[in-house]
């Protein structure tokens, strides 16, 4: 029995930790992507069927969401109704404040699993009375790594978290989330964009 629980805490062990450096890595990756100007032909593709000749100069209307997870619907009722405006989609990127608590946060989590499975009690090194939910947690090491694991996960998600529906044309703010405080419906996104392409065309024909 003594065989079987040190085997499937070293495979909890094992498992937490892969899972953990990979949000590490993932979060290190977006963190600089972020910084870095987006790719416009890798983000989302062309709504009409790719030309040879105008791939590298593409000049119409570019419609860039960032993000929510009305994209995919949205995406695919606005190129039905207007074919020429390709459309991209991306992750808001979260402040710097919020990327750094995730990072910490995940730091913490590692380290939280690697203390418990190890059963070091850190507040004797610390000269601090030993609390009850440390004794709890030695005696349910499979459990306190797990609920470890998804609490810190939930508290990532919600620092990385931004709700924001930004949509711009052509760089020019159509809509924000993060200010009105709601996201439109498809109508009001349809009307929005007809409102702004009649105004590019007026412009034009005085231009």
């Amino acid at each position: 029995m003594a065989e079987y629980s040190r085997t499937g805490l070293l495979a909890a062990l094992l498992l937490f930790t892969a899972l953990t450096l990979r949000d590490i890595y993932v979060g290190r990756s977006s963190s600089q992507s972020g910084h870095q100007p987006p790719d416009n032909s890798a983000v989302f593709p062309d709504t009409e069927p790719r030309k040879p000749a105008k791939a590298a100069i593409y000049s119409g209307p570019v419609l860039r969401f960032q993000y929510c997870k009305v994209f995919q619907d949205y995406s695919q009722a606005i190129s039905q109704v207007y074919p020429d405006i390709r459309i991209q989609g991306e992750n808001y990127p979260p402040t710097a404040f919020n990327r750094c608590v995730a990072q910490l946060i995940s730091y913490l989590k590692l380290l939280s699993i690697l203390v418990i499975v190890s059963g070091q009690n850190p507040f004797l090194l610390l000269h601090l009375q030993t609390p009850p939910a440390w004794t709890w947690s030695q005696n349910n090491k499979i459990f306190s790594c797990l609920m470890a694991f998804f609490l810190c996960n939930m508290m990532e998600t919600h620092f990385l978290s931004t709700g924001a529906f930004e949509v711009t044309l052509n760089d020019v703010p159509l809509w924000s989330k993060l200010q009105s405080g709601y996201v439109p419906n498809i109508q009001e996104m349809f009307q929005i964009l007809d409102n702004h392409m009649k105004m590019n065309q007026t412009h034009r024909k005085f231009v």
